[in-house]
């Protein structure tokens, strides 16, 4: 059997490609795809709707995928399945006989684009809450590699110009054969190499972020103690009673009297402890299962047999056959049963108590889908929706600004960008190094800072007119946007894994990114409406960095990890719109 360690190792190389190809397809297809979709005879318009088409079908199929992998646990067939939507996207992009052929393919590849989810929700289950952040940035940091090289693969796939059979490969067409060669290489890769790897279990036995890990270690001792006690127990009484021999009798009414006490006891302790109905964790109804057995385990450890006197001579005789109705041996048969079950009461309503728990244990979709909707969670959401509105539209408005300007060309631009995705590789690297040492609120609370200083810095020293002079400024703001980006991203990415419930991951991250998906398609659209009034642009960014940042400080006492002993200062899981 292959080791543990060498499956991890083959498998985070395995999606850290996926993020790598993810990049490369953003960078061949997109500095193309007008002309191509012109040449077909597509307008502006219907441009604009092939680019967004791709972030609509990944924000469907990401909460999708999400749903599916929280259901199975696994995530290797959803990567592998979704992979077939990719290529087949791709392979449609390289046909080029329709404008429409256009869309549906990238319809097709946003589709399989939003497995990220299913990846996202992966990487939070093999990875603890500490290095979370670390990992986040490296495998976001792949995708921007591939934004980096994407331009200069470009030099190379427009001299293509052949055929395959009828369909013409040209500059055009061959970034979609490209990418479906190469997503198709990764997919043989992914059938041998790629393993669900064991979860971690950061949150013991799964229970919501509401409780506190001093508490979930307390009743795992409970759970372990008590009913091993009562399995020891029950059956060293049981052997005794019927295989030890020169036990002494006594009188048969005292014993009897004994046994209808104790299982009185038993019966109040487990009624009283069933009407304790769980409150904000799964848990309470366990631990009262826990408390009320150890409460009846002096009775099995203490009445299994008695030390009678009969004559001075010591006699074998059966505990139940004491009783002359057979009561006695009901009750004992009856108690051993409901402790070794669980089940130590009932409620008003003759409910037992490993019903109840039963039911805690495996809490309907519905009711974890609130731990989506409290505070910090949509605080964060919030923060996603700016950042990459913030980016995308700020991207739109890139290429036009310097043209108009500095009058950069094609060449210009696509230095800027390989330089600006090497910036931010390096801030992901360098979030990965701190993260260990800094918190994700403070991260968080640092970029919205530098963010809402370079915007102010662009509205100020930028124009839209042409004016060379500007360069150095330009270099400034728009280097400061960059080192603003990659901390909200990342770290908002990674402290919302670890605020929300970790049997929903998927799910989760399937909304993280739809909300991203949903940025990503009105950033460009109100970037590409206010390119000409520059400072209209600008300044609704500062408004809305600034709206976040004060959420940020308004909620910054629960924007923490509540899994890490001292840092839960909540006050409770509540959830917002409760």
């Amino acid at each position: 059997n292959m080791e543990l360690r060498t499956k991890k190792v083959l498998t985070n190389v395995g999606l850290a490609v996926w993020f790598f190809f993810a990049g490369v397809e953003y960078a061949v297809i997109i500095p193309t795809a007008w002309l191509y979709v012109e040449s077909l005879g597509g307008d502006k318009f219907f441009f604009g709707m092939m680019f967004s088409s791709f972030s609509a079908a990944g924000l469907v199929s990401g909460i999708l995928f999400g749903i599916w992998a929280d259901r199975v646990g696994k995530t290797k067939w959803i990567v592998i399945f979704a992979n077939l939507w990719a290529i087949a996207g791709n392979l449609l992009y390289s046909v080029g006989i329709s404008k429409y052929l256009i869309l549906v393919s990238r319809l097709l590849s946003g589709a399989g684009a939003g497995v990220g989810s299913a990846i996202f929700a992966q990487l939070t289950h093999t990875s603890a809450n500490e290095e979370r952040t670390r990992i986040f940035s490296s495998f976001i940091a792949m995708r921007m590699v591939g934004i980096m090289i994407g331009p200069g693969l470009n030099f190379f796939l427009r001299l293509c110009d052949f055929y395959i059979g009828p369909i013409k490969i040209d500059a055009f067409t061959v970034p979609g054969l490209f990418m479906a060669i190469l997503t198709a290489l990764l997919q043989i890769y992914m059938v041998f190499f790629l393993f669900d790897l064991p979860h971690i279990d950061n949150q013991p036995e799964n229970i919501s972020p509401s409780g506190t890990a001093a508490n979930k270690k307390e009743e795992e001792m409970q759970n372990s103690t008590s009913f091993s006690f009562v399995e020891e127990n029950s059956t060293v009484s049981q052997e005794t009673l019927t295989e030890q021999k020169g036990v002494s009798l006594g009188t048969h009414e005292n014993n009897l009297a004994q046994l209808d006490q104790s299982n009185e006891m038993s019966r109040n302790a487990g009624t009283s402890a069933s009407n304790q109905r769980p409150r904000d964790s799964v848990h309470t109804c366990q631990s009262n299962v826990h408390s009320t057995t150890a409460e009846s385990l002096e009775f099995y450890k203490t009445a299994s047999l008695g030390n009678i006197q009969n004559g001075g001579a010591e006699v074998h005789k059966d505990f139940t056959s004491q009783s002359d109705d057979g009561h006695a041996s009901n009750k004992w048969q009856s108690s051993v049963s409901e402790v070794k079950d669980g089940i130590t009461g009932s409620d008003d309503n003759g409910e037992s108590l490993r019903e109840v728990t039963q039911a805690s244990e495996n809490p309907p979709f519905l009711t974890l889908l609130s731990d989506v909707v409290r505070e910090e969670t949509v605080v964060l959401l919030a923060l996603t929706l700016c950042v990459m509105f913030n980016q995308t539209a700020v991207e739109t408005v890139l290429t036009p600004i310097t043209e108009a300007v500095f009058g950069w060309g094609e060449k210009e631009n696509s230095i800027f960008f390989i330089c600006a995705a090497a910036e931010m590789v390096i801030c992901m690297m360098a979030i990965g190094c701190i993260s260990k040492k800094i918190q994700d609120r403070t991260i968080i609370l640092g970029g919205l800072l530098i963010s809402c200083f370079n915007l102010a810095w662009l509205l100020v020293f930028m124009t839209n007119k042409y004016d060379p002079s500007r360069l150095p400024y330009f270099l400034v703001g728009f280097g400061m946007q960059i080192l603003s980006i990659a901390p909200v991203f990342i770290s908002t990415a990674s402290l919302f894994s670890k605020v929300t419930d970790i049997r929903i991951q998927g799910f989760c991250h399937g909304i993280r990114r739809g909300v991203g998906s949903i940025a990503s398609i009105i950033g460009p659209l109100w970037g590409g409406a206010t390119v000409r009034i520059w400072n209209v642009s600008i300044g609704v960014l500062i408004a809305m960095v600034g709206f976040v940042l004060v959420l940020v400080l308004l909620s910054f006492g629960r924007l923490k990890d509540p899994h890490v002993p001292g840092e839960q200062d909540r006050s409770d899981g509540t959830p917002t719109l409760a």
